[in-house]
């Protein structure tokens, strides 16, 4: 007999460890799945956002201007005035004050080129770290809506097998009347809170996928759903 109750102690013991290695798979398995899908849609903003993609036209068109004396300045032929001067056979060149001018005018537009392009470097990330902050609040707001429109189902589908029930109860005489006027408002009133969420989540979900997604707003608001 204490055999018996053993192995039934085993098997009951490996069936909760399958049940739980079950379950927490399956919750990594939708964690996974969530986070894949958080970053598809960063990854569609950062593309498709009009600010992002008109600051990266702009660095673009700063990357491809030409080089500051190109087509002015000949290094080569620079190169090839340079003399020795000192003892050390120091080598210098030998430029015209002219040319020094020149020289400076197009190191200095050099350093200007550079630095325009830094800060228009700086100001694409500045841009895509708000708008992606942007879209974590809308999404955690969006996934709170969520949450809380599934209580509401949760709850008004409880109501209403209450309310099947009461109804019984008191076709039979058991319950008065005044005991199923309570629910079937309290039905009412979460059928309302149901709509008005199911309302603002919508709402929410299409403005974020059309004030951050430009021309790809509606993949956006695809991939939303599965937030």
């Amino acid at each position: 007999m204490s055999r018996k109750k053993g192995a039934v102690c085993v098997a009951a013991f490996v069936c909760s460890l399958l049940f739980l290695s079950a379950t927490a798979f399956s919750q990594t398995e939708r964690e996974t799945e969530s986070g894949d899908v958080l970053w598809q849609i960063i990854k569609v903003v950062e593309e498709n956002n009009p600010i992002l993609k008109s600051q990266r036209t702009l660095i673009e068109t700063i990357k491809q201007a030409p080089e500051p004396g190109a087509g002015f300045i000949n290094l080569e032929e620079l190169r090839s005035k340079t003399g020795k001067v000192g003892e050390q056979g120091t080598q210098a060149p030998l430029l015209t004050l002219s040319e020094v001018i020149q020289v400076d005018e197009f190191v200095q537009r050099k350093l200007d080129r550079e630095e325009t392009l830094a800060e228009a470097e700086q100001e694409y990330e500045m841009l895509k770290e708000s708008l992606i902050s942007t879209l974590m609040t809308k999404i955690i707001e969006i996934v709170k809506l969520k949450n809380r429109l599934d209580n509401f189902e949760e709850l008004k589908s409880f109501l209403e097998e209450r309310r099947d029930s009461l109804q019984k109860q008191v076709n039979v005489g058991i319950k008065e009347p005044s005991t199923l006027n309570v629910v079937l408002e309290r039905l009412i009133q979460i059928s309302l809170e149901v709509r008005n969420a199911t309302g603002e989540r919508e709402i929410l979900r299409l403005e974020t996928a059309i004030s951050l997604g430009g021309q790809k707003w509606q993949d956006i608001l695809i991939l939303l759903n599965k937030v």
